[in-house]
């Protein structure tokens, strides 16, 4: 508030992850869980109710064949914004960042004789923090 109350500025920049609990990798999930010391009989237990899932598409009256699911989350369940979050857990921007879920949002404050803000770099390092962290493959959405 001080920054604000003395003419400075806050720049914000709102981050949604696209498709981030189809892309949870499995074996980057158990990785982190351990690092928080969860038993492994609950480990077990999580990888159980991950394990061995199916899926398949019906368009109009066509049914295709099951396919086997080797990551992502099951769809409506409250596991998959936990999972997600342990992903993003270490993820770091170089300023503040709120996370929530699958959305998160960088702020840095400005004081009114900053000269420019600092949030591309901020960007590019979270963007890169993504790519090595996380997966590859999950990219932030362009627009929401």
């Amino acid at each position: 508030m001080e920054t604000l109350d003395s003419g400075g500025s806050v720049c914000s920049v709102f981050v949604d992850f696209q498709k981030a609990f189809d892309l949870v990798d499995h074996n980057v999930l158990f990785h982190k869980l351990k690092h928080f010391a969860i038993p492994d009989s609950l480990l077990l237990w999580f990888g159980s109710y991950l394990a061995d899932r199916q899926q398949r598409v019906r368009a109009n009256q066509c049914l295709s064949s099951w396919k086997p699911l080797t990551g992502g989350m099951p769809q409506g369940s409250w596991l998959g914004p936990l999972s997600f979050l342990v992903l993003i857990n270490d993820l770091s921007a170089g300023c503040s960042m709120v996370k929530y879920v699958d959305d998160s949002t960088l702020s840095e404050l400005l004081p009114s004789n900053s000269q420019a803000s600092s949030m591309i770099q901020f960007l590019e390092q979270l963007l890169t923090g993504c790519q090595t962290t996380i997966c590859r493959l999950i990219l932030l959405k362009p627009r929401k």
